[in-house]
């Protein structure tokens, strides 16, 4: 007898009682907070000016939050 099914019946355990693995961001919170990266970060075309991760970072938070604040622009200096 190995300890392999209680270490896979552990693990299962654990995946099924994560917050993360069961509430997932839907495709609507998705679409609204893409949509509110792009009014705080408009599309500006590749080479014409340095690109900086602060749109796709602005997209994440905002999925993180799963939209429920609405979109506000960080305070630049």
């Amino acid at each position: 007898m190995s300890g392999a099914p209680i270490r896979f019946s552990a693990v299962l355990a654990l995946l099924l009682s994560s917050n993360a693995a069961i509430a997932a961001p839907d495709a609507e919170t998705a679409k609204r907070c893409l949509r509110a990266a792009y009014m705080v970060y408009p599309y500006k075309r590749p080479g014409a000016v340095p690109m900086n991760g602060d749109r796709l970072h602005f997209f994440q938070q905002c999925m993180t939050q799963e939209g429920n604040k609405s979109a506000e622009a960080p305070k630049r200096d």
